[in-house]
């Protein structure tokens, strides 16, 4: 891992090489080549579920839901792409229709969105309640069984709860599973990692705009039979004024390395280790995906340099050794 973070930050063309995927296609959207595959486990990755984008788009068109699959993916964009797929026919799927969603991403600087909620006592909720605090957001569903996933943030949520103190700081987690998360069962969900609903809300709206006020993050949702909702684990940051101020595409984030962002963008005296612990976890994982998420940033990167300095000094020495001989 290590080794393979130290590739990434210094030649980054190289480090995201090619994999080769199989899988099952569940959606297609032709029309932005983008499509949704049950695949094997590959490289890093574990068999789930999940978007791509076909390169070139028009492949895209060539293919059905239910269409067996084996392709080559690149890791180093986002979403990640799928070139040279070869293709052919597979089971019919029950499931129809596309999980994308056509909204409007939104970007650092924008104001979030209003969509009125509920939160885990059925209290009315909306993002603009909160303008004149912090808000850390992030996605979740209460029936997730991934350790990695929702009872990791989760359990952040709740340390950076702890570590807060008297800052203006509120934690917002939304529900990717409206159906089932009501807010008796957020309620419960809250009490089990120590939610205080007077700093930290767990929320649900209905369906439809809870989905596209998660899309407009880049959190699209959507069920796989075996695991469960299949979503992205971002978490944003939102300054007082209700925009969006950072955009964390990982699960390896330290609550204290949140604290001190959130205390930089307001201006006050911040540890500039934690924020660039965070930077570069966050660089790592926008380079090469989440098969680098565990990356814990400057601590790794100094391990990295300790370990091609000493390989540096080892071959200067053989040279020196070699040279001196002849």
């Amino acid at each position: 891992m290590i080794l393979l973070v130290s590739v990434m930050l210094l030649f980054p063309g190289s480090a995201c090489a090619a994999q080769r995927l199989h899988g099952v296609v569940l959606a297609v959207t032709p029309k932005t080549g983008e499509v949704v595959v049950r695949h094997d486990a590959f490289g890093s990755m574990p068999a789930m579920t999940m978007p791509f984008r076909i390169v070139p788009r028009e492949r895209a068109a060539q293919l059905q839901a239910g269409a067996t699959i084996d392709a080559d993916v690149d890791t180093s964009t986002e979403p990640w792409t799928l070139s040279h797929v070869a293709s052919t026919s597979g089971q019919t799927l029950t499931q129809s229709g596309s999980p994308f969603r056509r909204v409007q991403p939104l970007r650092v600087g924008d104001v979030v969105p209003d969509t009125a909620f509920l939160d885990q006592h059925g209290t009315p909720f909306r993002f603009s309640h909160l303008r004149g605090q912090n808000v850390v957001l992030a996605f979740i569903y209460t029936r997730c069984q991934d350790a990695r996933m929702c009872p990791l943030i989760s359990a952040k949520f709740r340390q950076i709860q702890e570590l807060a103190g008297k800052r203006p700081l509120h934690l917002v987690e939304v529900t990717l599973d409206p159906a089932y998360d009501r807010p008796d069962v957020l309620a419960r969900y809250g009490t089990t990692f120590g939610a205080d609903a007077k700093r930290w809300s767990i929320v649900v709206g209905d369906a439809e705009p809870t989905l596209d006020f998660a899309a407009q993050f880049g959190v699209t949702a959507f069920p796989d039979p075996n695991i469960g909702i299949i979503h992205a684990e971002d978490t944003v940051l939102i300054d007082r004024d209700g925009r969006v101020r950072t955009m964390i595409t990982d699960t390896a984030w330290l609550p204290p390395e949140i604290l001190a962002q959130v205390d930089a963008q307001n201006g006050l005296a911040s540890n500039p280790i934690q924020r660039l612990n965070l930077w570069l976890s966050s660089q790592a994982t926008a380079l090469c995906g989440n098969s680098v998420a565990g990356f814990s940033g400057l601590t790794d990167l100094a391990v990295v340099l300790v370990i091609f300095g000493s390989l540096a000094y080892v071959v200067y020495r053989v040279v020196r050794k070699i040279f001196a001989e002849g």
